[in-house]
């Protein structure tokens, strides 16, 4: 498994990996199947935000989706803000490799917490970072939709 920087070159391999997961699009953006130009409108928030988005590529395939900021405007922490992986390949552990990774890059980079946003409706996503050692730290809304900002101590 490796990362692979993410471009506008690439935004029709990101959109069938986002497009496989239609619920999750449902919750987080509103809509079932996301188009090219809601993923140039996520690559331009993210440039703003200084973003690195990375295309996850196992045996020659890109098989999801990481991208995070190393320091939210809001709290000044890295945030972690998409790990997703095509449901094709999903109940692989591929999801827990590739945040080992991600993991493993913030502490070589003396990051000693990293934190992300999870939709409350998001039970599947919930479960997932809880069982990876993040904790709640505390509801918000975001996009008017409750949501749990979580934690995990990495050192």
């Amino acid at each position: 498994m490796k990362f692979v920087k993410s471009s506008h070159e690439k935004i029709s391999v990101e959109m069938e990996i986002m497009n496989s997961h239609p619920d999750y699009n449902l919750l987080a953006d509103g809509k079932r199947l996301l188009d090219e130009k809601d993923l140039l409108e996520e690559h331009q928030e993210g440039h703003n935000l200084e973003k690195e988005r990375y295309l996850i590529e196992v045996e020659g395939k890109y098989i999801g989706i990481i991208d995070f900021i190393m320091k939210n405007p809001r709290d000044g922490k890295p945030w972690l803000g998409l790990l997703i992986i095509h449901k094709a390949w999903t109940r692989q552990s591929l999801a827990e490799k590739a945040l080992s990774m991600y993991e493993e890059m913030m502490k070589k980079r003396g990051i000693p917490e990293v934190r992300l946003g999870c939709f409350a409706g998001n039970q599947p996503g919930l479960s997932f970072w809880k069982k990876q050692g993040f904790k709640q730290v505390k509801q918000i809304k975001f996009r008017d939709k409750p949501l749990w900002i979580m934690g995990k101590n990495i050192e």
